[in-house]
């Protein structure tokens, strides 16, 4: 169980991690864009194989160790499974669900994380106040399940509920790396992830798809990936697990609040997506949801 007492988030890491979000925002575009010639599975080993090779030169550069010690391989192989099933169910779900909609269901994962901080992260429990804020989120969920849709409902539907439980197998990885800090430093985590993650997603998609990476080429498509794999896989894993070392998960993830709705509107911009009374409804009771589950955030005084 981890102690964590009352802590103080500058505004400086608040407004790092609102960036983040924002950067986050453009993640589902970027799968969708990405999915267009790309097969979800190997879309996954390309991404995360471009997100290894910029770990393994930032540890370089900080002179960061990347090999654990054997007694912490069966913590690497917990971590690796989970981030596996995580980024394919994504992948998955995304390409049967509309951006918006996918967004705002992945991002619930905050409310998973305060859920499964509450019995695993010593001193960030469940409030009457958090609780009221689970209900309204989910709230948002039903709008969102249940609203009008663009898409094809029966894959429609599908594609939803794997991304919930997506959303909820991101969570389970924050409360593993909170876990984990303990005995590892933050750089040996993604690593280890990774080399289990990249070849077990080359594996499967050898085995599922064919061995076809792609259906063809677009510039949208490839940029898409790149996003993924550089923005997204490579500056702000490294930056959010930075963070994570100092500050209790369930505080923080309150500020991403913000990035379903840069998703919804990215979903808009670049897929014409309509934005339905549904969505609106949806988002607004989901990112009340996890403000009210995550408040409060202590800011540091005349920092």
């Amino acid at each position: 169980m981890i102690n964590q007492s009352n802590f103080r988030i500058p505004k400086h890491v608040i407004l790092l991690v609102l960036f983040l979000a924002a950067l986050w925002g453009g993640n589902t575009p970027a799968v969708k864009f990405g999915l267009l010639e790309f097969q979800p599975i190997a879309a996954a080993a390309i991404r995360f194989a471009m997100g290894i090779v910029i770990i393994i030169g930032w540890a370089v550069v900080k002179r960061i160790p990347l090999v654990p010690d054997p007694e912490n391989y069966g913590r690497l192989l917990l971590l690796g499974t989970v981030f596996v099933a995580q980024i394919v169910s994504f992948n998955w779900g995304a390409k049967l669900t509309e951006v918006g909609r996918a967004s705002l269901l992945f991002n619930t994962y905050p409310l998973f994380i305060a859920l499964l901080a509450h019995f695993f992260i010593q001193h960030d429990r469940l409030t009457f106040v958090k609780a009221i804020g689970l209900a309204v989120a989910f709230i948002g969920v039903f709008c969102i399940f249940y609203g009008e849709s663009g898409i094809n409902l029966g894959a429609g539907y599908l594609g939803d509920l794997i991304i919930l439980l997506s959303g909820f197998l991101l969570a389970v990885i924050h409360i593993l790396l909170k876990l984990f800090m303990l005995r590892m430093h933050q750089f040996q985590l993604l690593f280890g992830q990774m080399v289990i993650g990249v070849p077990t997603y080359f594996a499967l998609s050898w085995f599922f798809e064919g061995g076809k990476a792609a259906y063809g080429f677009s510039y949208s498509s490839f940029f898409g990936l790149a996003y993924q794999g550089i923005v997204v896989a490579g500056f702000c894993f490294i930056v959010w697990v930075s963070v994570l070392k100092h500050y209790p998960p369930s505080r923080l993830s309150s500020l991403f609040f913000t990035t379903p709705l840069w998703g919804v509107l990215f979903g808009h911009l670049f897929f014409q997506e309509p934005i339905t009374i549904s969505l609106l409804i949806g988002a607004i009771f989901i990112a009340t949801g996890i403000v009210l589950v995550n408040r409060p955030i202590i800011v540091e005084r005349n920092s």
